[in-house]
């Protein structure tokens, strides 16, 4: 069980909503390759009921800005439920096929693809999903916006400090095509944060407030945090305030490179320049 929050800042009404919640999740491996995983959201205390932004008035599809529904009408519920297969070819080519309930707000199905090359600081990759929206309550129902997302990607693994910058350009969940570029530095401890910004095909006013997605990226690891050995970490994005264009699936859109960054060949090297 991890605890874990999700926050929008700058709210009107109120300078910061958030939600603390219990994730219970399971995981069934099929074989050395499948595997079947869940989790179960848990509402432990929120304050988007006190919300007045139900109605994001966004004039994009409502991909992302109809959030404060799902926290208030399915404030605990199903988070995800997949089907996952990954496998490595040879030793650069790293890919992983998924289907199911992907993350709160959708469900569908997809594949991602890293071409990263022992001992080097540049990889390559492609992900490309279906994606279909889920209902309010983050039961099994889903509602009638489907969309085909995905985007091509480039990493640069940095010799600077353990920052590593990515560039992902491609098609976001609500139809918009732009690109993505994010900062992260990961410490000797694991901790990772970051940055990133969007700019898309959307005009700034249409956009709506903040004019482009952009926010910052937290990641705790919490080996040894409590006592004992875990390879669960605690995670989070913050963003100003939250609307629909420069959207992507959370979890399934460029996401192997930073799974196995901490375990790169340089992670591990003596320059102190790349371990502070």
């Amino acid at each position: 069980m991890n605890v874990r929050t999700r926050f929008q800042l700058f709210d009107p009404d109120d300078p910061a909503r958030y939600q603390l919640f219990a994730e219970i999740g399971s995981e069934y491996a099929i074989n050395n390759y499948w595997a079947i995983r869940s989790s179960i959201a848990l509402d432990i205390e929120n304050n988007f009921d006190e919300s007045n932004r139900l109605d994001s008035g966004s004039q994009l599809q409502k991909v992302r800005s109809d959030v404060v529904r799902y926290l208030i009408e399915g404030d605990s519920g199903l988070e995800k439920l997949i089907l996952e297969g990954r496998n490595t070819w040879g030793r650069s080519i790293h890919y992983r096929i998924f289907g199911g309930y992907l993350e709160t707000m959708y469900a569908g199905a997809g594949g991602e693809v890293l071409y990263w090359p022992h001992k080097s600081r540049i990889a390559v990759g492609m992900s490309l999903a279906y994606a279909k929206q889920r209902d309010f309550d983050r039961r099994f129902d889903l509602l009638d916006y489907e969309t085909v997302t995905g985007h091509v990607s480039a990493y640069w693994a940095t010799p600077f400090y353990n920052y590593d910058v990515a560039v992902h350009a491609g098609r976001y969940l609500a139809k918009d095509v732009g690109a993505t570029l994010e900062v992260r530095r990961t410490f000797r401890n694991g901790w990772q944060v970051g940055l990133w910004a969007t700019l898309t095909d959307v005009p700034f006013d249409v956009f709506g407030e903040g004019s482009f997605d952009k926010g910052m990226y937290f990641q705790v690891p919490l080996d040894g945090l409590f006592g004992g050995s875990s390879r669960n970490a605690f995670s989070t994005r913050m963003r100003p305030i939250q609307r629909d264009g420069g959207q992507r699936l959370d979890g399934y859109s460029g996401d192997i490179f930073w799974d196995m960054r901490a375990a790169r060949y340089d992670a591990f090297s003596a320059d102190e320049r790349l371990l502070p």
